[in-house]
């Protein structure tokens, strides 16, 4: 067969490969520029956030206040991001205007709170009584036949309460409902006494820190027991334990329920594990811990500060144990707040907001009674709490 010589294929050929690199450089070119919009878009984002990181605020305007009504008069706490109010005679809640969305009376001597979220549980210290809510209703109420010492609660209602029995100390768990999931009890002579119970957000795990005085000088041990479906194959759902030797472990939290942590008089523990909780870090601690504040990432310990400098020191650390911040501070605080990547501290009227960078980002007095605040997505912008009204803060 012959070939025959066609000078218009080769033509149409490099047409087509004319084509094709200039379909190759174009997309190239349009991969170029939009890597070049997306390096752009983070350095402004990065840009903006430095900028925002290191702004410093120097007054504030009201731009609404609300009349708060109350159906409690007495204390008053974040739920999620609604304000409970409780004293002796009962709980309430309302919402970010001052709404009431629901109250409960009750009557107790002592009444102790523990929230994890949306959820609350009110004890009645030496008392028998435990009153479950949400920010949306009550939802249950649970009856002891032993006096309440300590309660915590998860986010979906499950109580964990310390009963005292004398030279025995039961720990109950209770579903929202009043009933009875398990219990276990310690005594003196053996495990010691339990100073702090604290439950997962999920409601598996159990957190209990004992003190044993042996042979003449205390230890402690922080345990951790798995109420969920891998601790029905362990023995009293037992999972895994941590001796302390002369030191005392006077408070225990879940800041996730995956990561605990754990307060002694001379160091900061965390443990990690949704099952079974290992040892993750420690810090020691040379100072005397005032208070203790926490959310999902980090732990705040409140003591004084001995440089003189300041009367108060904070000390932020993550998980890892890294010390995240330390700053000083004056305000005579009645409480902190810990929410995402910045600090409140107040008192009656003062008011102090620090990042965790260390940044000072506003301090002042206000012009209304501070009971609590209420912030927002944007550092800036915020809702203070008073006893007869809320006020929304802009920063300036």
């Amino acid at each position: 067969m012959e070939e025959f010589y066609n000078p218009n294929e080769e033509k149409l050929n490099k047409r087509r490969e004319n084509y094709a690199d200039l379909l190759a450089k174009h997309r190239r070119l349009v991969v170029l520029r939009a890597l070049i919009a997306i390096v752009g878009l983070i350095l402004v984002v990065g840009i903006v956030r430095v900028v925002s990181s290191r702004k410093i605020y120097t007054d504030y305007n009201i731009k609404e206040t609300y009349s708060r009504e109350t159906a409690t008069s007495g204390n008053t706490l974040l739920l999620g991001r609604n304000i409970l109010s409780y004293s002796n005679d009962g709980v309430s809640c309302s919402d970010a205007s001052g709404k009431i969305i629901w109250n409960e009376t009750y009557e107790m001597q002592n009444p102790i709170v523990a929230i994890k979220g949306d959820t609350a549980a009110i004890g009645d210290y030496d008392g028998g009584k435990i009153y479950v809510v949400n920010a949306s209703a009550p939802i249950g109420e649970i009856t002891t036949n032993l006096p309440i010492r300590y309660i915590d609660v998860s986010n979906d209602g499950v109580v964990a309460a310390t009963l005292d029995d004398g030279d025995v100390t039961w720990i109950y768990l209770y579903n929202a409902k009043g009933e009875t999931i398990a219990y276990f009890k310690t005594s003196m002579n053996q495990s010691g006494y339990p100073l702090s119970v604290s439950i997962s957000p999920n409601g598996n795990l159990v957190c209990v820190a004992y003190t044993l005085a042996d042979t003449g000088r205390l230890k402690s041990s922080v345990a951790f027991f798995n109420f969920g479906e891998v601790g029905k194959n362990t023995q009293d759902h037992y999972m895994s334990g941590y001796d302390y030797d002369s030191a005392v472990v006077p408070y225990t939290g879940f800041m996730t329920s995956d990561v605990a942590f754990a307060v002694a008089d001379n160091r900061l523990m965390f443990y990690e594990g949704g099952q079974k909780p290992v040892s993750k870090s420690e810090v020691l601690l040379d100072y005397e811990i005032q208070s203790v504040y926490y959310n999902e990432s980090a732990v705040a310990l409140i003591s004084y500060d001995t440089t003189g400098e300041h009367k108060y020191r904070v000390q932020v650390y993550e998980p890892s144990g890294k010390l995240q911040m330390e700053q000083g501070f004056d305000v005579e605080y009645k409480n902190i707040l810990l929410y995402k990547d910045n600090l409140y501290i107040y008192g009656d009227a003062e008011l102090a907001i620090y990042n965790t960078s260390g940044v000072e980002k506003y301090a002042g007095t206000l012009e209304q009674d501070i009971s609590m605040v209420i912030p927002s997505n944007t550092i800036s912008r915020f809702s203070i709490v008073g006893k007869e009204s809320i006020a929304q803060i802009q920063l300036n």
